[in-house]
């Protein structure tokens, strides 16, 4: 039974960190994009 248990908890952790980094890096991914597309907006504007 403890081995099972540990089997399952790593599986777990395992699902749950990639759920996480796929998350973050939606996150990151879309902050990037809103972030160069105003940039892009800003230097128009400067010019």
């Amino acid at each position: 039974m403890i081995i099972d248990q540990k089997t399952t908890t790593a599986i777990f952790d395992q699902k749950t960190t990639t759920a996480i980094f796929s998350v973050a890096y939606g996150i990151l991914r879309r902050l990037n994009i809103c972030y160069r597309t105003f940039s892009l907006k800003h230097n128009e504007e400067n010019k």
